[in-house]
């Protein structure tokens, strides 16, 4: 019992600064009545998580395909977005409802400008291995999984994906939840520098 309440504090302790803080952030669904006032609970659970998800994972995975990016300019072939970019389309793509969490199927669905489509073909590509390098190993110079302030574009599984280039956590607070500002493309610049 006394374990499983640690473990209990510790992912809230996470949800609340060690992945970053969501707390009024556009992730933040504590007052929307659906969410039981849980920051956290949308997305994680401590019990009977998704494992094969993300850690702790709670919410139900989309499972649509999508229209893709493509251009004769790109090295690399388009793929269905990964695991990674299925986490934020799981909401983002408009077919699983926000509140479809923790076994439930919920009914409200996102809108606005966080609705995004299963039509990807004018965003950019995610997905996709990004081949801008000879030598591979040589992209973990500036792409790890934490995204930390000496990498901060993560790769996943060896790909881009949506959470290269934004953060779920919003622990840096730039507007879209990015890891860098668009100010003088300073995210853009980080791969796209040629």
């Amino acid at each position: 019992m006394t374990a499983a309440i640690g473990l209990i504090a510790a992912v809230g302790i996470v949800c609340a600064t060690g992945m970053g803080d969501i707390r009024g952030s556009k992730h933040d669904f504590s007052a929307s009545g659906w969410s039981d006032g849980e920051i956290c609970k949308p997305c994680h659970t401590p019990h009977f998580a998704n494992s094969q998800a993300a850690p702790l994972w709670n919410h139900k995975q989309t499972s649509a395909t999508y229209a893709l990016y493509d251009s004769d300019s790109m090295d690399a072939e388009p793929g269905q977005p990964g695991l990674a970019s299925t986490l934020c389309l799981s909401c983002h793509d408009g077919t699983v409802a926000l509140d479809s969490f923790g076994g439930t199927t919920g009914v409200n669905m996102i809108d606005g400008s966080g609705l995004i489509g299963t039509d990807l073909s004018n965003d950019h590509p995610v997905g996709i291995d990004w081949l801008h390098q000879d030598d591979p190993s040589n992209c973990l110079d500036c792409h790890n999984f934490w995204g930390d302030e000496l990498r901060p574009l993560p790769f996943f599984d060896g790909k881009v994906e949506c959470m290269s280039c934004h953060e779920p956590h919003n622990s840096k607070n730039i507007d879209g939840m990015l890891r860098l500002s668009l100010i003088r493309s300073q995210l853009c610049m980080i791969c796209h520098s040629i």
